[in-house]
């Protein structure tokens, strides 16, 4: 009888190999992104001068470093609501007990959110000015049925100025203008009784 195949399995990486073929390596996601993409104990600094460095960041330095991270350094061109939206993405000011990548793009934008009890704090930030819209409800949906609320005050830090909205209600949906190397940072506060 011919061998059709050969599946050897060592250290949790599966090989398998056929007569007269390479062999193959198949490995579980988290470990192949290790493999390929260099991992660091820990970073020295994490220095940002626009947005394509936030982005770069998020997507391509903080997913792979084990170690803390160092108090970020901004340029002139990064704005306080997307520096404020990276420090939330990166957990400063506690760290909360779920946190969302909600949606983005490598080269465009990311938008992000960490709840905290029943208080959320979703932040984006941009390369490029453009317009995003946040649906409230995308957020809210994720929330313990027993912390979602009816009605929201809502703080919000944009790239012109600071807004505080009111009696927003789960579904609702906030359009915000973001300069270039922008972003925002909004917190909902519950202000009604549980839904």
């Amino acid at each position: 009888m011919n061998a059709i195949g050969e599946i050897e399995w060592n250290d949790g990486v599966l090989w398998t190999g056929s007569p007269g073929c390479a062999k193959r390596v198949w490995m579980r996601p988290v470990d192949l992104a290790e493999a390929r993409l260099a991992t660091d104990p820990a970073i020295a600094s994490l220095a940002l001068a626009d947005g394509r460095d936030l982005l770069t960041a998020a997507f391509a330095v903080v997913p792979f470093v084990r170690g803390p991270f160092p108090e970020p350094s901004f340029g002139e061109s990064v704005t306080e609501a997307a520096r404020a939206a990276f420090k939330l993405f990166l957990g400063r000011a506690g760290a909360g007990d779920s946190f969302r990548v909600l949606r983005g793009e490598l080269d465009d934008f990311l938008v992000c959110a960490r709840r905290t009890g029943a208080t959320w704090r979703v932040g984006a930030f941009t390369v490029k000015a453009t317009t995003l819209t946040l649906r409230f409800e995308d957020v809210w949906s994720l929330t313990p049925p027993e912390l979602r609320f009816t009605s929201y005050s809502v703080d919000v830090l944009r790239d012109d100025g600071n807004t505080v909205l009111s009696d927003v209600v789960p579904d609702a949906r906030i359009f915000v203008d973001l300069a270039d190397n922008g972003g925002f940072l909004m917190t909902f506060t519950p202000t009604s009784e549980a839904a």
